[in-house]
């Protein structure tokens, strides 16, 4: 199956075709209405420009390809039925992996996404606990570092000097990234394999790479777990937003809540004030998908490269994969 692009925007249609060549999808184009007759038909997904006049029959998998977010281009998407308006080039991510997620056979992996309401909330060790406890059940877990300032999560699991692939390699990716290349080329431990950043070569992952190593590794891997700052997005199936229990952590989990898909909450203790978990779910209007307390011991099996397997975080882990990111 394939997905069709009905725009006369040359623009618009090179874009569409270069993140298609991304996802590994065969992409058809019409300039119209008329051209797109017999090719719908056939269109597991239909990306409508919004320079063509021309309506098109409601119909599931229809998404509005545009460059800009006002108020017309969502009136149309409206009138039109479009499950999206998808926004380039801030969307690129999310259209890659709903071409790949349409188009293409077979299973895919799970993707969730870790973002801290704050800097030292915790995200990158329940990032790693998370992908530690799925491992161990025997997934193909793979975590991602989208924070090019943080400590680096291959340091997490000792791997910081291991050889293989970093995002830095990935720079100049164009296009496909075959799910078996990219699984064969980055470092592992204890069942968990890494995509970081290199510590002497920082930056930005360009959306187009991001989107190529995203469809990838959903094809490679079971589950994904991307911990993922303030600030940057990916087209995650589930998101987790940990909020320690302080009123500061909750007023910055404000802003820090991932777009796209709504958040599940897990808060973190102590409560200073006592402020309870279930009010701070209240406070940002976000499902409660649970709580741990800090333990002590943590710090000290981050140093030693060993995200813990048991105690409090580790059981609240295994209970998100049976309960919420199981659904």
């Amino acid at each position: 199956m394939n997905a069709l692009v009905l725009s006369a925007d040359p623009a618009l249609v090179d874009d569409a075709r270069r993140l298609a060549a991304a996802a590994s999808v065969e992409i058809a184009v019409a300039r119209n209405a008329a051209e797109a007759r017999s090719a719908l038909r056939r269109a597991a997904l239909v990306l409508v420009g919004l320079d063509l006049p021309a309506t098109v029959e409601r119909r599931p998998g229809l998404v509005v390809l545009t460059r800009s977010r006002t108020v017309p281009v969502y009136e149309r998407a409206l009138l039109l039925g479009a499950e999206r308006v998808a926004v380039l080039p801030d969307d690129e991510a999310w259209l890659t992996e709903r071409m790949a997620r349409v188009c293409l056979p077979g299973a895919f992996g799970a993707l969730v996404t870790v973002t801290g309401a704050r800097g030292g909330a915790g995200a990158s060790v329940l990032s790693a606990t998370l992908a530690r406890t799925a491992a161990r059940r025997g997934s193909r877990v793979l975590l991602l570092d989208l924070d090019a300032d943080g400590g680096g999560l291959d340091t997490l699991l000792g791997l910081e000097t291991a050889q293989g692939t970093r995002w830095a390699d990935l720079a100049g990716l164009r296009g496909r990234l075959s799910p078996r290349a990219l699984r064969e080329s980055l470092p592992q431990a204890r069942g968990v394999a890494v995509l970081s950043h290199a510590h002497d070569r920082r930056g930005r992952v360009p959306p187009e790479v991001l989107a190529s190593v995203l469809a990838a590794a959903r094809r490679a891997y079971d589950l994904v777990v991307a911990d993922c700052p303030r600030g940057v997005e990916a087209a995650a199936d589930k998101a987790l937003l940990l909020v320690p229990t302080e009123v500061r952590a909750v007023l910055a989990a404000r802003w820090a809540a991932p777009g796209g898909t709504a958040p599940l909450l897990v808060t973190r203790g102590p409560a200073p004030g006592g402020l309870a978990p279930r009010a701070v779910a209240e406070a940002l209007a976000l499902p409660l998908a649970g709580h741990y307390d800090f333990e002590r011991r943590v710090p000290a099996a981050v140093e030693r490269a060993d995200p813990p397997v048991r105690g409090g975080m580790a059981r609240l882990c295994a209970r998100l994969l049976d309960g919420p990111l199981a659904a």
